[in-house]
């Protein structure tokens, strides 16, 4: 039977102490795990994806301490205009995070695939 004069602060340490020990996960807010499976095994039902969608932030200079804008520069932009969701950090530390052209499949490798192509014509600097 529970006797309430046996409780003490020792036996209530070892107690969360086993607790602890015995639960074993984490979670990291704003994250969620995603399943990817080839593209011949998508299944709906098993909620598994076979595209890997990169996203592009910022670039950061060793040579400047102002991180530059991904697309200030003459990337190629994506067609999509798919973003996440950002959290309150992002917002407030001006972070704009935008979808890219790179496209990957899960299990397919790839070299040397073709973004985009530009164009430029010379000009005259003064």
């Amino acid at each position: 039977m529970f006797n309430p004069e046996k409780v003490t602060m020792k036996n209530i340490l070892w107690l969360l102490c086993l607790i602890f020990t015995v639960v074993d996960s984490f979670y990291l807010p704003g994250l969620a795990p995603v399943n990817y499976c080839k593209k011949e095994e998508v299944d709906p039902e098993a909620n598994c994806k076979s595209e890997i969608v990169v996203f592009v932030n910022r670039l950061d200079s060793e040579e400047s301490v102002l991180p530059y804008e991904y697309y200030s520069f003459d990337f190629c932009k994506s067609d999509d205009i798919e973003s996440p969701v950002e959290n309150l950090g992002q917002v407030l530390f001006g972070e704009r995070i935008h979808s890219s052209s790179y496209k990957f499949e899960f299990k397919l490798p790839e070299q040397c695939k073709v973004v985009c192509t530009k164009t430029y014509k010379k000009e005259k600097k003064r």
